[in-house]
């Protein structure tokens, strides 16, 4: 299986590993007085330590500054959450709509931004225009080897817990470069955990069938799923 990562190495020695449909982008002044990059899409950086130069990176919700660490973000346009996981280290992050708070984050702890206006608006009860929902807890392990969930794609490796077909598909879409349409609404929340690696799309289907019964056709580089 190809791998889906490309790995980086940054002029003052930071190593990143972009993960499938992700783009970075260094600024014009990069490795002068601060070290500043914009990511769109999931990538895992390991920062080369630099305490008079913070190491700055701007996605869709939130700003991360850090001066030497190593941690995971993931800022998908259209997903309903970015998020940022941390390794080792400290980061510490500011949102776009709060930028006079500075949230800390220690070791094995996430960070979780929603994206969605409707779906921040649901869950506090407040204008669209409110503050940003945020959601800080910790990271994930796989239960059979204790690999972090939210790291794995480094290995090429899909595993996911207790996620709702839709949100699933987009992961499903980044691995194996194919495009999901859902027939019916029914289908869209049904309810998986799995973990891939080597498997055909067709292999990964099959196994998720076997957790919720559903149908699906492949007509060109698109999957229909239906009840």
């Amino acid at each position: 299986t190809q791998k889906n990562t490309l790995e980086q190495t940054l002029p003052d020695g930071t190593k990143v590993f972009l993960n499938q449909n992700s783009t970075l982008t260094a600024a014009a002044d990069f490795n002068n007085e601060t070290r500043t990059v914009t990511l769109t899409g999931e990538a895992y950086f390991d920062v080369k330590k630099d305490q008079h130069r913070p190491f700055i990176i701007h996605a869709q919700k939130m700003n991360i500054k850090v001066l030497g660490t190593a941690f995971n973000v993931k800022s998908y346009p259209g997903d309903k959450s970015s998020e940022t996981s941390l390794i080792r280290g400290l980061i510490e992050v500011t949102l776009n709509d709060r930028p006079h708070e500075k949230i800390i984050l220690h070791p094995a702890e996430k960070l979780v931004v929603m994206n969605d206006e409707q779906t921040k608006k649901d869950a506090v009860g407040e204008k669209a225009n409110a503050p940003s929902s945020v959601v800080i807890s910790k990271i994930n392990y796989a239960p059979a080897d204790s690999a972090v969930i939210e790291t794995s794609w480094l290995d090429n490796r899909l595993i996911f817990r207790d996620k709702i077909f839709t949100e699933l598909a987009g992961e499903l879409e980044r691995k194996y470069g194919m495009t999901f349409r859902f027939g019916d609404e029914a289908v869209k929340q049904l309810m998986f955990s799995a973990n891939f690696k080597n498997e055909t799309i067709y292999q990964a289907l099959n196994a998720l069938q076997l957790a919720n019964p559903f149908t699906y056709s492949i007509q060109n580089e698109t999957i229909v799923i239906t009840k």
